[in-house]
């Protein structure tokens, strides 16, 4: 038996799924009397997306009495992950919690609960499971809170519930004060309270915090500097960032973008090239290029820009042709 389940086990490495489930359900023809061979014919059903399938395997495991009490316990975990993985939320939920009342300390299972109740706006249990995740294994889980938080804020803002929103960022920075998504959140609120300024300082902290973040805040700094008559700050605050990171590729394509936005399109395209040299298949640098030349009215170099662009979108396997079909 253990002989199929490794063979099994090869297979699904190689990615011959179709092969892995014959020997395991061989296997299970043969000598019905084994759960790991069930636990792991229910897991390759839902690799596979048949979520019907591994529900069923795994319900009857928990039905047979037969089976080890640490043997159902694993088959309620896996029930729970179909559940969740089929998209029925509250199922999984109500299956992830009754095996914590088994297992309290179960990582998988708080994990996944920390996650479902953010996904049903249910965030007092979700930052509960997030705590109990943390003590688990024994580590900070300030940060992850703090994400949290930020979801809460985003949820009430969307429902009009500024308040709430404003109270849950505060707790978000409580918790981590260098959460870049956290003042960017910020940001988004102040503008809504039609505090510019205050807006405008809430995301000024984003590139200091998290460079990879801050090419999403760029626009929008770009647009209240703007609004407030100060657009050459704007480019004075690009310009020391790199500074002091010179091969910043988020901050010198917004440098490029904004250069190009006033006219200055050699300027433009000279930033843009200096992101290419780094790095020849960077998505965004291609995608800019080819705007700016367009905006130039350099038709045919745009056209280059753009051609490059599929090209690398192409050779990474982002670039998908549709299939027609009769």
């Amino acid at each position: 038996m253990d002989a199929a389940v490794r063979e099994a086990l090869w297979r699904v490495l190689e990615g011959d799924l179709d092969g892995a489930e014959e020997l395991l359900s061989a296997a299970v023809q043969r000598d019905s009397t084994q759960p790991d061979v069930y636990l792991a014919l229910a897991r390759l059903f839902r690799r596979r997306g048949e979520t019907g399938r591994a529900i069923r395997v795994h319900q009857n495991l928990m039905l047979r009495k037969d089976v080890s009490e640490a043997h159902r316990e694993e088959a309620l975990l896996g029930l729970a992950g179909d559940f969740q993985q089929g998209g029925f939320l509250q199922r999984a939920i109500a299956a992830y919690e009754e095996v914590i009342a088994r297992r309290p300390r179960e990582p998988q299972a708080l994990r996944a609960l920390a996650r479902l109740y953010a996904d049903v706006r249910h965030y007092p249990k979700a930052l509960e499971m997030t705590r109990r995740l943390a003590r688990a294994e024994g580590r900070d889980g300030r940060r992850e809170e703090a994400r949290l938080w930020v979801e809460c804020a985003a949820a009430a803002q969307a429902e009009g519930r500024t308040p709430e929103a404003s109270r849950a960022l505060k707790k978000a920075l409580r918790r981590d004060p260098r959460l870049a998504a956290a003042w960017d959140a910020l940001g988004g609120l102040e503008v809504e309270r039609g505090r510019t300024r205050k807006a405008l300082a809430a995301w000024k902290r984003v590139p200091e915090l998290d460079r990879a973040y801050a090419a999403r805040v760029y626009p929008r700094l770009e647009a209240t500097y703007a609004a407030l008559g100060k657009s050459r700050d704007y480019e004075a605050l690009l310009r020391k960032l790199m500074e002091s990171e010179p091969r910043d590729p988020a901050a010198r394509l917004a440098l490029a973008q904004a250069l190009s936005a006033r006219g200055e399109s050699e300027q433009a395209v000279a930033e843009v090239r200096a992101v290419l040299d780094q790095d020849p298949e960077h998505l965004a640098a291609h995608a800019t290029l080819g705007r700016v030349l367009l905006a130039k009215g350099h038709h045919a170099e745009s056209s280059q820009a753009f051609a490059a662009l599929l090209d690398t979108l192409e050779r990474r396997g982002l670039l998908v042709g549709r299939v027609d079909r009769a």
